[in-house]
């Protein structure tokens, strides 16, 4: 499942759980601010920004924020034919 269509999230909803992110946002990448990891780095919670399929689109969104804590993450899964190099 691929998003298309370029979606905006709404500020006010507040911070939502990694389980409510994707659901809201599926299979595509996503703006986040203020994110909350355990003490074993484990991610939490954020206030979602903005998603969408392409990371692209994503990263245009992102320069609109001068200031803050903010993350790029992806909630789809991964390609099983690439290789990631971390």
């Amino acid at each position: 499942m691929e998003t298309t269509a370029t979606k905006q999230a709404n500020k006010t909803n507040g911070r939502l759980t990694v389980r409510q992110i994707k659901r809201k946002v599926g299979e595509a990448w996503a703006l986040l601010e203020n994110p909350e990891y355990s003490e074993k780095q484990v991610f939490l919670s954020a206030e979602l920004l903005y998603y969408d399929a392409d990371k692209e689109k994503v990263l245009e969104e992102s320069e609109k924020y001068e200031k803050g804590h903010f993350a790029l993450f992806y909630f789809g899964t991964p390609d099983p034919n690439v290789i990631y190099l971390l």
